[in-house]
């Protein structure tokens, strides 16, 4: 019996042609609450960087690839980088190698403009703040993307030990710090709400969801997936726009 369910935001709940939630996932998620199943969002973004449409109305937040969790009650899971991690980073952003975005729990900064960055705002409806990457050693930071093609994604981890990689598009991958990731966010809501991970469900489109996917019962790829998630996924359903997570939801007795 499937309680909980996790969401993954861009290109599962939040459509990359409106930037906004479809229509039919507003009526999947009023009527899972209605069955009693508790609705949680699983992002890779900082919480302030979510759109009103998905701010509110969830029984919990696995935020920043799963490095900050929390409900209604507060904050239970806080894992930063360790400094020596984002040093690494901040050294390869400054040698040219790459662009990068530095996360801490609340707020976030780009360290410029490349047209991988440019790209990644408008595919995702959004604009990152820039500032002087050195200013990353002075924060906690949560988690970084680092935008390099994944040719050079190798670039990243090479002498890092502190670090791990993730890719959710083609423009950057996510780093987060070694034992982090979206499976260790869930299970700990999980655990702070009485559930096993086989109750759950979890739907998700990019590279990043793939662990969290593996890491449930229930692993549901939204039908504009790449082949590595659909190949994760317990079930495939179809696109974001297409009704994907309404039709999941029915074809998996949920509503």
């Amino acid at each position: 019996m499937i309680k909980a369910a996790f969401f993954d935001v861009d290109g599962t709940l939040l459509s990359f042609k409106t930037h906004d939630v479809p229509a039919s996932t507003r009526r999947a998620l009023d009527a899972l609450r209605a069955a009693g199943v508790k609705v949680f969002v699983a992002t890779g973004r900082v919480f302030r960087m979510l759109p009103e449409s998905v701010n509110h109305g969830f029984d919990g937040y696995v935020t920043l690839n799963g490095q900050v969790c929390f409900d209604g009650q507060g904050e239970f899971r806080h894992q930063s980088i360790d400094r020596a991690g984002v040093e690494r980073v901040v050294e390869q952003v400054e040698a040219g190698l790459y662009e990068a975005l530095f996360m801490t729990e609340d707020d976030s900064f780009i360290s410029g403009h490349s047209p991988r960055v440019l790209h990644n705002e408008r595919h995702c409806g959004l604009v990152y703040k820039e500032r002087d990457p050195s200013s990353a050693l002075e924060l906690e930071i949560m988690q970084m993307c680092a935008f390099v093609g994944e040719p050079d994604e190798h670039l990243v981890t090479e002498g890092n030990p502190y670090v791990v990689t993730a890719r959710w598009c083609d423009d950057f991958c996510d780093v987060i710090p070694m034992g982090g990731g979206k499976p260790e966010g869930v299970r700990a809501m999980c655990e702070r709400f009485g559930f096993t991970l086989d109750e759950a469900v979890a739907f998700g489109d990019g590279g990043n969801d793939i662990s969290m996917l593996q890491a449930v019962g229930t692993g549901v790829a939204m039908g504009n997936a790449g082949d590595n998630v659909k190949a994760a996924a317990d079930y495939v359903t179809t696109g974001v726009d297409d009704d994907g997570i309404w039709n999941a939801c029915k074809h998996l007795g949920l509503i």
